[in-house]
């Protein structure tokens, strides 16, 4: 059976690391990331201010697009269910608790 690069790289990062094979996966993914990392930062440091800024808006807009329609394909319809949905995301994120109370919808 052949893994697409995610799927081994979700298996070997999920796995136990005592096995060898997994532990060189694991070591494999994260020199990988970290050699990723520095090209971004390196390509990233030759853009000026503001083309670092609107890439970062245009990521932002990317994401929060995709976790609408995540959302959406999830069930998560109305406007007030959408708030329910980014308010436990927020409380997931930092630990936080509730601001919605629901009654604004």
């Amino acid at each position: 059976m052949l893994l697409s690069r995610y799927a081994a790289y979700l298996t070997v990062m999920n796995g136990d690391p005592k096995m060898l094979v997994v532990a060189l996966g694991q070591s494999y993914f994260a020199v990988q990331t970290r050699r990723q990392e520095l090209t971004d930062a390196d390509a990233l440091g030759r853009l000026t201010e503001d083309q670092r800024r609107l890439l970062m808006r245009d990521q932002v807009t990317l994401q929060n697009r995709q976790l609408a329609e995540t959302a959406s394909q999830a069930g998560v319809i109305t406007a007030k269910d959408f708030a329910i949905f980014q308010d436990h995301g927020y409380q997931g994120l930092y630990g936080a608790t509730s601001s919605f109370s629901g009654s604004a919808f």
